[in-house]
C-alpha cells in the first residue's frame, strides 16, 4: 500500500517493500538498508559486514543508520534528481501501550523534503503481513 502523496515514489517502495518482505520471511530479521533512485533507477545499498560489528554493551548494533546517511549524501551531492530512503526497523507503540513490529521508510527527495512512515507488520505462517502505513511530513 502506498499513501497519495507518495505516488511519485511507488516504484522505490514498492521494491523496498518487497525486498523486507524477502527478508524478514527468510530470516525474521531486518537489515538496515537505502534506496537510491536517479531518474526513476532504483538501487539498494548495504554496509559491508565491518559496519555490522559496531556493538553496544548490550549487544545491540549503532551507527549502520548514520553511515548508510552519509552514503546517500554523497550520491546525492553528484546527481540533482536523486531520491533517497532509508529503510529499518521500528518498534510501533499503539495508544493501547502494546508493541509491535515496524518498517521506518524515511524519504529525502532532490528538494531535501523528508518525510517518515511507518509500515507496520506480522508475520503469519511463513509470510508476512504488511499493513496500512503512517506518515509525518517535515520540511527543512
Amino acid at each position: 500500500m502506498i499513501l497519495k502523496q507518495q505516488v511519485q515514489y511507488a516504484p522505490m517502495i514498492q521494491k523496498a517493500l518487497s525486498l523486507c518482505e524477502t527478508m524478514l520471511s527468510r530470516s525474521e530479521t531486518l537489515y538496515p538498508f537505502a534506496a537510491l533512485s536517479v531518474d526513476g533507477d532504483t538501487h539498494c545499498i548495504f554496509l559491508s559486514d565491518e559496519d555490522y560489528n559496531n556493538r553496544h554493551p548490550n549487544g545491540a548494533h549503532f551507527g549502520m543508520i548514520e553511515k548508510l546517511e552519509q552514503q546517500l549524501q554523497l550520491y546525492k551531492m553528484q546527481t540533482k534528481s536523486t531520491i533517497g530512503m532509508l529503510v529499518y526497523a521500528a518498534t510501533i507503540r499503539t495508544p493501547h501501550k502494546e508493541e509491535k513490529d515496524g518498517l521506518m521508510f524515511s524519504i529525502c527527495d532532490s528538494n531535501g523534503e523528508n518525510t517518515l512512515t511507518l509500515y507496520p507488520y506480522e508475520f503469519e505462517q511463513n509470510s508476512i503481513t504488511i499493513g496500512k502505513p503512517f506518515t509525518c511530513d517535515f520540511s527543512d
